[in-house]
């Protein structure tokens, strides 16, 4: 069965099992680094947020040999585990007084998602671009969000500078970071598909939900920190967007003349462990502490 079928093929199963007046929309959602997701919305007239089931990772599946009723049942599954117990409260992203208090940054690829960041209000920042958005959710320890475009800073009457610092102040607040050994985290199965793991003195900089915590790397101070913690200037590797991971130049240039490759290391994590929409950056970071800066 073709793509397009297998997802009008969804689409009218799952409409037939509704009974309460939902209509099932498919719609085309742009997602990080420009990727296209075929996203399924049970809009219920009672309520007026819905969940949004993509598509796409359940043909790959159904390719593999699920058969479509476990995908019809999966499918279903999904939508009532994570359908709203009440409407959401739009004034939360409408209202600036409320918002402000909930908008955050988020760093990206500048180059692969170049068509969004002509729709965005952005900071650049070396090969990457910080972008905003603003966090629906109730509680701390949940991460949804609504991603910040022009027409809502003309909405708020708010500049890109203001915007910035707010997402500043507010996002090491509302995600602390979490630093610590990756040895002391990693898996014996990931230890043994990193066979060079053991060799590197090497830890991970994420936050504490571990989604997008690579932006903590732009939280004020916090590099300077670490680099004063390990007594040394800083490599960064952009392992995805979730995390980043440091090493103490120190430390590599005690070693031999022939260190790990780490550009290689960037090159094949990223084709063999992510996926494309989790890809932050193709290349190292330097962290100077004489001039408290990064470099390329």
């Amino acid at each position: 069965m073709k793509y397009q079928d297998f997802i009008e093929n969804i689409k009218e199963y799952v409409s037939g099992q509704l009974n309460n007046g939902q209509k099932v929309v498919l719609q085309s959602v742009v997602k990080n680094n420009g990727l296209i997701y075929d996203g399924l919305f049970i809009v219920d007239p009672i309520l007026n947020v819905s969940p949004t089931i993509y598509l796409n990772p359940y043909y790959h599946r159904y390719l593999s040999g699920v058969s479509l009723e476990d995908i019809y049942e999966d499918v279903l599954d999904t939508y009532y585990s994570n359908l709203p117990q009440k409407d959401f409260d739009i004034t939360l992203f409408t209202d600036f007084s409320k918002a402000k208090q909930r908008i955050i940054m988020k760093l990206v690829n500048k180059k692969r998602n170049a068509e969004l960041l002509k729709k965005v209000p952005y900071i650049p920042f070396m090969d990457l671009a910080i972008v905003f958005v603003c966090s629906v959710t109730e509680f701390l320890n949940e991460y949804a969000t609504i991603l910040i475009y022009h027409n809502h800073l003309k909405l708020w009457n708010v500049s890109e500078k203001e915007l910035y610092e707010i997402a500043l102040e507010n996002t090491p607040k509302l995600l602390p970071y979490k630093f610590d050994s990756i040895t002391s985290i990693l898996s014996p199965e990931t230890k043994y598909y990193i066979p060079w793991i053991d060799q590197v003195q090497m830890y991970i900089l994420t936050n504490n939900l571990k989604i997008h915590g690579a932006t903590s790397i732009v939280y004020p101070g916090l590099l300077e920190t670490i680099a004063e913690q390990l007594n040394s200037d800083l490599l960064i590797i952009p392992s995805s967007i979730h995390e980043v991971l440091i090493l103490p130049e120190s430390y590599i240039d005690s070693r031999d003349k022939n260190p790990p490759d780490y550009l290689a290391m960037i090159k094949e994590v990223n084709e063999t462990q992510l996926t494309d929409d989790e890809i932050l950056g193709d290349c190292a970071y330097h962290y100077r502490r004489d001039t408290n800066s990064i470099e390329f």
